[in-house]
């Protein structure tokens, strides 16, 4: 009798520490990590709006120059000062030290430096 309740005593516990609920979290646990918009000016008149954003383990900045569409630059490594800079085939956005302005190089080798 004392072997039959200590048994059943071992398979409550065991069933009881095996029954543990379940979380099945079907939501995705990757958050949004984008920074609010920055409205930069050329000195030439032309505005730009950056948003910096995690773009997986990386962080990319979205451009949108004056009325042109929006461009997504993704990070290429950094100046020889050591400021991130982001490419695509059309541009390159290099971050200056304030962390704030940058310069925008096009393509066909024209530049302009957006504060």
């Amino acid at each position: 009798m004392k072997n039959c309740f200590l048994v059943l005593t071992l398979a409550a516990t065991l069933f009881t520490a095996c029954s543990k609920p379940e979380n099945n979290n079907t939501e995705n646990a990757e958050s949004s990590l984008e920074q609010e918009a920055q409205i930069l000016k050329c000195e030439n008149g032309s505005t730009l709006t950056a948003i910096y954003f995690a773009d997986g383990d990386m962080v990319a900045v979205k451009i949108k120059k004056d009325q042109e569409k929006e461009e997504k630059l993704s990070a290429r490594g950094t100046n020889q000062n050591g400021d991130p800079f982001f490419g695509n085939s059309t541009y390159t956005w290099e971050l200056l030290e304030d962390g704030k302005a940058g310069r925008l190089t096009h393509k066909d080798g024209s530049d302009c430096i957006y504060r």
